[in-house]
């Protein structure tokens, strides 16, 4: 296994470097790792992450350049099998290569956490839109009147996409080239595209996409908490992993 680990932070005049946050090292060993983070911050460093300075590309802001960062892992990383992505507010409990060993256990191509609060991908519209304000709610009614259309069940799989987890196949680029699409197209919120991306996959019959259900407490608290982080533990670990616990 070549796993690498990657994130991004981007600044613009939207989003103020101050509020960007920072990168944070983890106890883990780097021997099976490669750790690699994304930015446009020449103030950046670090002495465990790899930091790529990546301009944001013209037309895209910050928050979209870390969207085609995040799901287009084949476009921005090399010589991996397998990625992880995280975002910049979350870390580890235990060793990543154990975390996609138990997680993928050579039958998934795809792995990603289901919403810890919320069980719909319209609920999540009419949140993000309505009370977080986070896009126009115009721009996410025509999307969520798509996917009903297109047969999105009320309640179906929904996700929370701080974490993805992935094997470098075509069936998980495919699903994640589909994802962004979806947001070049409607809501940068990739957490409402994300469903319907999957539903569509497995009609088509992709069985190699996994909903994590116990394997990490997601938000510390409750909504709304737009800088908690995320604790990934797996429960009943197998023997790696109980090794790995310890590296909190």
């Amino acid at each position: 296994m070549k796993l690498t680990v990657y994130t991004a932070l981007f600044a613009d005049d939207d989003i103020p470097l101050e509020d960007v946050g920072q990168f944070y090292p983890f106890k883990h060993t780097k021997d099976e790792v490669q750790y690699v983070a994304f930015t446009n911050r020449i103030d950046l460093e670090s002495e465990f992450w790899d930091v790529i300075y990546t301009p944001i590309e013209e037309g895209l802001s910050a928050r979209m350049m870390s969207r085609k960062v995040k799901w287009n892992p084949t476009k921005f990383l090399k010589d991996f099998t397998h990625t992880i992505w995280m975002d910049s507010q979350c870390y580890f409990t235990v060793e990543p290569t154990a975390i996609v060993d138990y997680i993928l256990q050579n039958e998934y191509h795809t792995a990603i956490h289901h919403h810890t609060d919320l069980q719909s991908t319209y609920v999540e519209g009419m949140v993000q839109s309505y009370y977080y304000c986070l896009d126009k709610p115009s721009i996410v009614n025509r999307q969520t009147e798509k996917y009903f259309a297109e047969g999105l069940p009320y309640k179906y799989d929904h996700y929370e996409t701080g974490i993805l987890i992935r094997k470098n196949c075509d069936e998980a680029n495919n699903l994640s080239n589909s994802v962004f699409t979806e947001l070049q197209n409607h809501s940068i919120r990739d957490q409402l595209s994300t469903p319907y991306c999957v539903f569509k996959a497995r009609e088509l019959g992709d069985t190699g996409i996994k909903t994590i259900g116990e394997s990490f407490t997601a938000h510390k608290g409750s909504l709304p908490i737009p800088k908690s982080k995320i604790f990934f533990t797996v429960p009943k670990p197998s023997e790696k992993l109980k090794e790995n616990l310890d590296n909190r």
